[in-house]
């Protein structure tokens, strides 16, 4: 699965995306050597900004991104999991193009292969934010629209519910899934959709405030996406909705004149699945589940107000009744602190925390049969990301499991790296 934040593009659409980018827009005759070059050198892409003409379709509202993105990790020295990934996006707003005011469209897909390692070990929360299975998919597409400027949006389209309801905003500074993308038990709960096995749906989103927004979706909730709709092209609808709901705020403390204050932001959700779901323990049936969750972030200290350099701080928690799910509850926790050496303010030093819960109507079923109950897996994670370049980032990673998939019995040291390429 994926963050957030990823969605990859095979070479064909790749290509087609930057020649109607070119075709829309080029980059000014008068711009002078001097600032291409400074362009050039201070383009986050590996490819460098086109002589200035990237930048140049930026401005005109037109944006694709092209990144490659591994994770080789390893429970002992002679196994290693590789699981790769190459998303490809292009964003279009039509505004800014001077097209269609308010309007705005997205378009992402990707392919990826490897090892999953989360699988082979049996854990609850998988080592890999990324792992999920072998494909080459258009994973979302959607339009949005701005019906009150600033205020009212709506959005159509096929897109994961995983992606906005549940994700973790810091999720770009942890390898494992539930810290790195999104709470993982929404999709054994109330199977909410995930990337890149996005489907049909639909949201409106509200921000009667700076400060407040509410939004809520309805997803095509199918329950094996990947057979559904292999290729992400035939906007299948099948098995019952999956209704969304977030409400959030979002901080700004100590902010003065002379400092942009502290960013954070807070929300609760809830995520409803029309059903039906079978209970773990008898097999009884139900016409439906919900899951609900509370997420914090907060930065907590920065050295200068104009610094990247400081602490920012994360907590989630959710909750869904354990007649259904084994893995009935999630508690996720983690800190990053940016620019921990001298001079390496671009570099992320991060720590966390994934606790998850098992049922208990699943456990007294097991004791009552004589089998041993089920515990809680615990993760524990230690990675520092070294910003190499603009375009390049490694990021070595230790993490430890106490009661693999919730076996008081197992644990697990798993260590490894992450590598982020910006093409």
């Amino acid at each position: 699965m994926l963050r957030h934040t990823d969605s990859p593009i095979p070479r064909r659409a790749a290509a087609l995306a930057l020649l109607s980018g070119c075709l829309l827009v080029s980059a000014p005759a008068e711009e002078s050597t001097a600032a291409v070059r400074a362009l050039e050198t201070e383009s986050p892409y590996m490819f460098g900004n086109w002589g200035g003409r990237r930048a140049a379709l930026a401005n005109r509202g037109v944006t694709f991104n092209l990144i490659y993105v591994s994770d080789s990790l390893s429970p002992s020295r002679r196994d290693l999991s590789n699981w790769s990934r190459v998303r490809g996006t292009l964003d279009i707003d039509f505004g800014k193009a001077e097209l269609v005011r308010g309007l705005k469209f997205h378009i992402t897909a990707m392919w990826q292969a490897g090892g999953n390692l989360g699988a082979r070990l049996g854990t609850i929360a998988n080592p890999s934010s990324l792992a999920s299975i072998n494909l080459t998919r258009l994973d979302s597409w959607w339009f949005e629209q701005e019906l009150i400027p600033e205020k009212l949006f709506v959005r159509a389209g096929q897109f994961a519910g995983l992606d906005s309801y549940g994700v973790q905003p810091y999720g770009d500074s942890f390898i494992n899934e539930p810290l790195g993308y999104a709470f993982g038990n929404l999709i054994d709960a109330v199977h909410e959709t995930f990337a890149p096995a996005a489907t049909p749906a639909f949201e409106l989103r509200y921000a009667p405030a700076r400060q407040f927004y509410v939004k809520s979706a309805i997803f095509s909730g199918n329950r094996n996406p990947f057979h559904d709709d292999e290729n992400g092209l035939h906007f299948k609808f099948k098995d019952a909705p999956v209704i969304a709901t977030e409400a959030g705020y979002l901080s700004k403390w100590g902010r003065t004149s002379a400092s942009p204050g502290y960013a954070g932001s807070y929300a609760i959700g809830a995520v409803i699945n029309t059903g039906p779901f079978n209970n773990i323990a008898n097999g009884q049936r139900s016409r439906a589940n919900y899951l609900l969750y509370f997420m914090a972030n907060q930065q907590v200290y920065r050295s200068r107000s104009d610094d990247r350099r400081g602490l920012d701080l994360a907590f989630g928690l959710n909750w869904t009744p354990e007649e259904f799910t084994k893995n009935f509850s999630q508690l996720t926790g983690g800190l990053r602190y940016h620019g921990v050496l001298p001079h390496r303010e671009q570099d992320t030093l991060s720590a966390g925390l994934v606790y998850s819960r098992t049922s208990g109507v699943l456990n007294r079923s097991l004791s009552q049969a004589g089998i041993a109950p089920y515990a809680a897996e615990k993760l524990v994670e230690l990675n520092y990301a070294v910003r190499i370049n603009r375009w390049l980032t490694l990021q070595p990673v230790f993490e430890y499991y106490f009661g693999v998939g919730a076996d008081p019995r197992r644990s697990q040291a798993v260590f490894g790296f992450r590598t982020l390429f910006v093409l």
